[in-house]
């Protein structure tokens, strides 16, 4: 069967783009190549920075998942739906806060704040799902809403197969299994809306999480990179 993870496409993506050590593979020093990111750097003085960057990645991917749910929450018609969401809301929060105590442990700085532009966009796509709740209903809403639990789903997936010190591996395990369930919940609901797997509106919603995962996902990588390079120069001056 094909591979049509977001990360997968985000690899292809990338292939050809940037050069071989940016694009992935051995010659880039703590490349993880199950998928998009870099760990295992070990610093002078114990400090891991690229564990931080990538813990702060995630604390962001949390962030953006808070302010989309709240947007899904407030179009919502139905009562349980709303509960149910605000109940895997608060799975976020307790990831944010995980997140700041294992960065805080290492001496980072905590990024408390959304991805730019990717969560913007992700913003977008859920306000356009409570937009189109005036004429498609709470499916509408939900339909938005699996395009970006997806990414969120796949990211935390590949993170937790990755190698991590105890403390951290296990957070990044429960917040996999939350975010699956999260992920499973909003299709089961859309079956019963009929407006789930092998649906059209499914199909069109599948086609686009993929399509939407795979951009943030290389969006989300840059900014990392980014975040990792900065933490060495400081280190350096």
């Amino acid at each position: 069967m094909t591979d049509t993870s977001s990360s997968q496409i985000a690899r292809r993506m990338t292939a050809g783009l940037f050069p071989a050590p940016l694009a992935g593979g051995p010659n880039m020093p703590g490349w993880n190549a199950a998928g998009l990111g870099f760990h295992s750097f070990n610093t002078a003085g114990g400090r891991d920075v690229a564990l931080i960057a990538e813990l702060n990645d995630l604390l962001q991917l949390d962030c953006d998942a808070v302010g989309a749910y709240t947007l899904a929450i407030a179009a919502l018609r139905d009562g349980g739906l709303r509960d149910r969401l605000a109940q895997y809301r608060e799975d976020h929060e307790r990831h944010i806060a995980d997140l700041i105590d294992l960065i805080r442990t290492r001496d980072g700085v905590p990024i408390r704040l959304p991805h730019f532009p990717t969560g913007l966009f992700k913003l977008l796509v859920q306000a356009g799902g409570s937009a189109g709740s005036l004429a498609g209903g709470d499916r509408a809403v939900l339909l938005a809403f699996v395009t970006n639990e997806g990414q969120a789903r796949d990211k935390y997936r590949r993170h937790a197969r990755g190698d991590h010190p105890a403390d951290v591996e296990a957070m990044l395990k429960r917040a996999a299994r939350d975010e699956e369930t999260h992920f499973e919940w909003a299709w089961d609901a859309l079956d019963r809306l009929g407006a789930g797997r092998g649906t059209f509106p499914g199909i069109a919603a599948e086609s686009f999480g993929l399509f939407h995962g795979a951009t943030a996902d290389i969006v989300e990588a840059a900014g990392r990179l980014g975040l990792d390079m900065l933490a060495r120069t400081l280190r350096r001056v």
